[in-house]
């Protein structure tokens, strides 16, 4: 602050008044000095790198910044005895196939979890090593996961006496005993709808379907809420719903954590799964399906009677 500087020398005046002068050179090689030490400080642990396959651009970036804060949560959360943890984030919003393949070429990348969408997901399993790779799409792993999330909608909607039909499936979704409209106008009085797909183009469907038949209950799978909202707007005159991966540990978590949706608890957990067996550990997630109402304020509630 108090640093003069005049060409090739600096000056400084010491407590009696007088100037001190000292060379660029000297300031200059003590700083080279300093950067030296600290370098030398540095930590020469391993360093690993958890791979994250979600949108940064486009209508759905703020699902993927939201799901890198989940990840980095997870990694800060987390011990990592003896090595140092890197999230790396590679945006999927044009090819998600290849965001893969450019992500595996890193061979530090310990784990890859994303992409977020069952269509995105066929379209990388050709090209990701099944050791590796987490699916927040379908966390639980199993071959039932499609028939357990339809499930969970299927009860929502008979305890509010309708009766359910999905719509909106995406290449790649496994084929399920349920009825599937192909359009709005499939939809019909006492249904509650599921849309399986793109929620920018649910967004599109549920207002065609809210035109016919106002307050007809319209569910989400996964992630995609924020832009869901966004597109409707006003116009979301029925209630909506998500389905969403959780397990006993969510409640708690929600409680201290933002963003605390279930597409962003999906990739915490995962994210600290992946850390546990990095450090040799044994992981046991009990992932189910569970209904998340969206409330007035557009924060998702996990209603506590479900």
């Amino acid at each position: 602050m108090g640093t003069i500087r005049r060409s090739a020398i600096s000056e400084r005046r010491t407590a009696n008044g007088r100037l001190r002068f000292h060379s660029l050179f000297a300031i200059r090689y003590s700083l080279f000095a300093f950067v030296l030490l600290l370098s030398s400080c540095a930590s020469t642990r391993p360093v690993v790198k958890i791979g994250l396959l979600a949108p940064f651009e486009g209508v759905y970036r703020q699902e993927g910044y939201d799901a890198l804060a989940a990840m980095r949560a997870a990694i800060g959360e987390q011990e990592s005895d003896g090595i140092d943890v890197l999230p790396l984030a590679i945006d999927t919003s044009r090819d998600a196939a290849r965001a893969a393949q450019k992500m595996l070429a890193d061979p530090s990348v310990a784990a890859v979890i994303g992409p977020y969408w069952t269509a995105e997901g066929t379209a990388v399993e050709q090209s990701v090593d099944d050791g590796k790779w987490l699916y927040p799409y379908a966390p639980s792993g199993n071959d039932n996961w499609a028939v357990e999330a339809v499930d969970a909608a299927a009860a929502f909607a008979e305890e509010e006496g309708r009766t359910l039909i999905v719509a909106g499936r995406p290449p790649g979704w496994p084929e399920m005993k349920v009825e599937t409209g192909a359009g709005a106008d499939d939809v019909q009085a006492g249904q509650t709808v599921l849309w399986l797909g793109d929620a920018a183009a649910g967004a599109g469907f549920a207002l065609a379907v809210w035109e016919r038949l106002p307050g007809t209950p319209f569910g989400l799978y996964g992630a995609g809420v924020e832009t869901f909202r966004q597109r409707v707007g006003e116009q979301m005159i029925g209630a909506l719903f998500v389905v969403g991966w959780i397990d006993e540990k969510y409640p708690l978590w929600a409680t201290s954590h933002s963003p605390n949706t279930p597409a962003a608890y999906t990739v915490y957990r995962q994210t600290a799964d992946a850390l546990k067996r990095l450090a040799g550990e044994t992981t046991t997630t009990l992932w189910q399906p569970a209904i998340f109402i969206l409330g007035r304020d557009g924060a998702l509630v996990l209603p506590s009677n479900r």
